[in-house]
């Protein structure tokens, strides 16, 4: 049973005359463009289909909680804003939060994930979340073309870059809706932590985002566990011709380079990660794995083949994937 307690503070109506754009960092300005913001909407796909798809390709091998969830989750909206600097030397970032009523992996009420769009003179680019808040830049083509875009993860609803998304194939039909003081205040103030929008000092200024980097200033141990494993695999990733291989290869690295022996602590946010890797159909482990298990024990595993990527997850990663030399 999937219980939602805060659907009116995600639901928040605000008369259009009554909204304010004040939560920002001095010397900035913030605005709702509709225009700017509908024109530069970043390519996306499965942002409102995802979820239900992914019940639908995978739904007979994955946990029943997370097929439960999945089929409660509905999208909400994108709402956005226009962040500017003034100055010759001024940038502007359009501020998109892409709303869902319900996360599958890890469960809770409400998510929301951050697509920050940069306009600097001809240069474009978006700093997204790959996972768990972690921050990572991709450089987009002009608003129409085919080029660079994102994929959504279900159940997760964090992103994967696609190294050419077709615009036409792209997420149609999203309306970007105002982010006001007001909607960030109702996000702000859920009392649940899990279903609270956590990312505050980025919102005010997001000009100080860096990428890789995180999203939230001062991220817990386990957040930065998981995106120093993530981003082994990712380097992995490019640095392997077969996904399948490199999938294992990054996951050996980041048991080494982002655990080790001398931050055991951190074996719990490593292994976290590789079960929900397992519970969103990225990867097939034959059994869940746990703390109890020692680094060599699992390095042992994944030298025997305990973790293999899916075709899911195979598609999901091409974009982080080398690029196969053309003959």
């Amino acid at each position: 049973m999937v219980e939602k307690k805060y659907r009116d503070s995600l639901f928040i109506e605000v008369p259009r005359d009554e909204m304010t754009f004040e939560h920002h960092k001095g010397g900035l300005e913030a605005k709702y463009d509709q225009k700017l913001l509908q024109e530069n909407l970043p390519p996306t796909t499965g942002i409102i289909t995802g979820d239900k798809s992914l019940v639908k390709t995978l739904g007979r091998v994955l946990p029943e909680e997370t097929v439960i969830a999945l089929e409660a989750t509905e999208f909400v909206n994108v709402f956005g804003r226009v962040v500017s600097k003034a100055g010759p030397f001024g940038t502007t970032c359009l501020q998109y939060l892409y709303i869902w009523d319900y996360q599958a992996v890890p469960t809770h009420e409400a998510d929301y994930e951050p697509i920050f769009v940069f306009l600097e003179g001809n240069r474009r680019y978006a700093i997204y979340d790959l996972v768990h808040y972690c921050s990572r830049r991709i450089d987009l083509k002009n608003p129409g073309e085919d080029g660079p875009g994102l994929n959504m993860v279900p159940g997760w609803h964090s992103f994967l870059p696609a190294r050419l998304l077709n615009y036409n194939q792209a997420d149609a039909d999203l309306t970007v809706f105002p982010l006001s003081d007001q909607h960030l205040d109702s996000w702000w103030n859920i009392p649940d932590d899990m279903s609270r929008l956590k990312i505050t000092d980025y919102l005010v200024d997001p000009f100080a985002l860096r990428a890789p980097g995180h999203f939230m200033k001062t991220p817990d141990e386990t957040s930065k566990t998981m995106c120093c494993s993530f981003l082994e695999i990712e380097r992995a990733l490019a640095e392997f011709e077969d996904p399948r291989q490199a999938i294992v290869e990054g996951a050996k690295r980041a048991l080494t380079k982002c655990v080790g022996i001398f931050a055991l602590h951190r074996l719990g946010a490593y292994l976290q990660l590789l079960n929900e890797m397992q519970k969103v159909g990225l990867i097939r482990l034959p059994q869940p794995i746990s703390e109890g298990l020692s680094i060599a024990s699992i390095t042992q595993m994944l030298q025997k083949g305990f973790l293999t990527l899916t075709d899911v997850g195979q598609s999901l990663v091409k974009g982080l994937s080398r690029e196969k030399p053309k003959k």
